[in-house]
């Protein structure tokens, strides 16, 4: 080979290094730009759509309420917010300094609250019965709204108990129950408002759209999300097999984004302290978990009795 055809050859090897070092660069950029959207994407996720329906159980001066409301993220018709304490009082004496200000807020926003509702029982605490409906206890603007969510953030027995393994118990019992009772309630209050809405239209399912995006008449079980610190001992909660064992699959999980809530300050549950660490410099997640799709896998093993 000749010094001419050498240094072309050279030539040729170098302009395609370049050319594949140009692409790896072009790659990772657009690789980073990627994350870089899907970080953003995350940073803002609010875990319901604004023109969904939402009941928080578990509030504790309702500051969580009041910050979705402030913030916009969902309609204030649309939302109940409901404590585990007994009543205003006791509340007032529990959180003298913010609970009076975010409770007045969410009633002259229009906000229906309730007391001494229980997670883990539902539909007892709302007293619900055959002459006791959903739209005798929410109000006639309620009477053809789907529930959409509920949502349960951090949840706590407040119990204090020292003894680790006993203390996950209790919680793993705390969380089931949740689970359990919020899907019961699902299907009491969204089955018998299809089977109002279908008979209305003369028994034809018009698959209306009501509350949210895609949630139309076949939408019985809504989205149930949780949110819960990382790491120990909420790890060992297993909280997606208590979910697994309520035939409930992951939807979606993200980071608790503090930042999205500013008027939201986790307190202790048995009083207006905050916990061992400020709250905001804690990593948490939110798990948002719906009904187990049961025709998804039902038409993979047709698919694989076919193959």
């Amino acid at each position: 080979m000749n010094h001419k055809a050498q240094a072309s050859q050279a030539s040729a090897i170098k302009i395609k290094q370049q050319n594949k070092l140009k692409a790896k660069k072009q790659y990772s950029k657009k690789t980073m730009e990627q994350q870089k959207a899907q970080k953003q994407r995350e940073a803002s996720f609010i875990p319901f759509d604004k023109e969904s329906t939402l009941l928080l159980v578990g509030e504790g001066d309702f500051s969580f309420a009041k910050s979705i409301v402030e913030k916009g993220y969902l309609l204030p018709e649309n939302l109940i917010a409901t404590s585990f304490d007994a009543s205003i009082t006791e509340l007032k004496l529990k959180y003298p300094n913010s609970f009076e200000e975010n409770y007045q807020y969410l009633v002259d926003a229009g906000v229906k609250i309730f007391f001494q509702i229980d997670a883990t029982n539902l539909i007892r605490s709302f007293k619900l019965s055959k002459h006791t409906p959903w739209k005798k206890q929410l109000g006639k603007e309620w009477a053809h709204k789907f529930l959409n969510n509920i949502m349960f953030n951090f949840p706590h027995t407040g119990k204090g108990v020292k003894d680790q393994d006993r203390n996950i118990r209790d919680h793993q019992e705390l969380v089931f129950g949740y689970f359990d009772s919020a899907k019961q309630l699902f299907n009491l209050v969204n089955s018998y408002i299809k089977q109002a809405k279908t008979t209305h239209t003369q028994g034809y399912d018009l698959g209306e759209q009501t509350n949210g995006k895609g949630t139309g008449l076949d939408d019985i079980c809504g989205k149930i999300i949780i949110s819960t610190f990382s790491g120990e001992p909420y790890s060992s909660w297993e909280i997606k097999t208590l979910a697994k064992d309520n035939d409930l699959q992951l939807d979606r999980s993200c980071k608790f984004e503090w930042s999205n809530y500013s008027s939201y300050h986790h307190k202790r549950t048995n009083s207006e302290q905050d916990t061992t660490k400020p709250a905001e410099m804690r990593d948490a997640r939110i798990y948002i978990f719906k009904e187990y799709d049961r025709t998804r896998k039902t038409t993979s093993r047709t698919k694989e009795d076919r193959d």
